[in-house]
């Protein structure tokens, strides 16, 4: 119970609210893709659809986030972080009552092209988040594509991997969530406060585990026990481009 308590702490240090008395943690996360030609007019039409949530009394903070890497880095990724399903039935029937569905139906959906939704249940025990308490400007984002039927080991593993990240201070603070719904992914999420955190040298993990449990051979046994959950990943850097607080005065 105290482990869970500190969960909730550390998540309303986001500044967003977190679910009380609920099970499940979740963060919600639209990603928007323009039409070709069309990024300007999309990320103006999401701004000002933001601005109308704001006026009609908007209860949820959203970050808005862009990717830096890769293909495809006009889209446009919303993201909001907690929730709980409780919380986010009620959510959804203000949304009703606001007709926020029909304002980006009118204003923002003509500029885009695919839309993708994504609802995924945080990890709580297995991350680490305490003591950052400002929505981050950078976010290194890991998806982790698992196996059919490696999603109860890879709990268990993660779990463990994590334990070992905590012994070491190997990382200061990561996020594990797992979505729902479409294919079976592992986000790693990684806060950082500026690109130039991209330059920091540390030792691998597989390295690092290895120095800490003075067998290189078990590091590398442990290593390649996690690797095969999954069968493909993607890394991304995402730059915060704005914030949305409830109360806030739109623009």
């Amino acid at each position: 119970m105290a482990r869970w308590i500190l969960a909730l702490w550390w998540l309303a240090l986001l500044g967003m609210p977190v679910p009380a008395q609920a099970e499940r943690i979740l963060m919600d996360a639209f990603l928007v893709t323009p039409l070709p030609g069309q990024r300007g007019p999309l990320e103006q039409a999401i701004h000002e659809h933001l601005d109308f949530r704001l006026s009609k009394g908007e209860t949820r903070p959203w970050l808005l986030y862009t990717p830096t890497l890769g293909k495809n880095i006009g889209r446009l990724m919303l993201f909001h972080c907690c929730v709980s399903w409780e919380e986010l039935e009620r959510y959804h029937a203000w949304e009703d009552d606001a007709e926020t569905t029909a304002h980006w139906m009118n204003f923002v959906e003509p500029f885009i092209q695919r839309l993708d939704h994504y609802i995924s249940e945080v990890d709580v025990n297995s991350s680490n988040w305490e003591g950052y308490g400002k929505p981050s400007p950078y976010l290194s984002v890991t998806e982790l594509h698992l196996h059919a039927g490696h999603r109860d080991r890879a709990i268990k593993d993660v779990a463990a991997v994590s334990n070992y990240v905590k012994a070491m201070d190997w990382l200061p603070r990561w996020l594990w969530s797992w979505q729902l719904g479409g294919d079976p992914v592992l986000n790693l999420i990684i806060p950082q406060d500026r690109l130039s955190d991209m330059s920091v040298q540390v030792p691998g993990f597989e390295q690092a585990l290895g120095e800490h449990l003075g067998d290189r051979s078990k590091a590398r046994n442990l290593v390649e026990e996690w690797n095969v959950h999954f069968e493909e990943s993607h890394f991304q850097l995402y730059r915060l481009l704005r914030t949305v607080e409830p109360g806030e005065t739109e623009e």
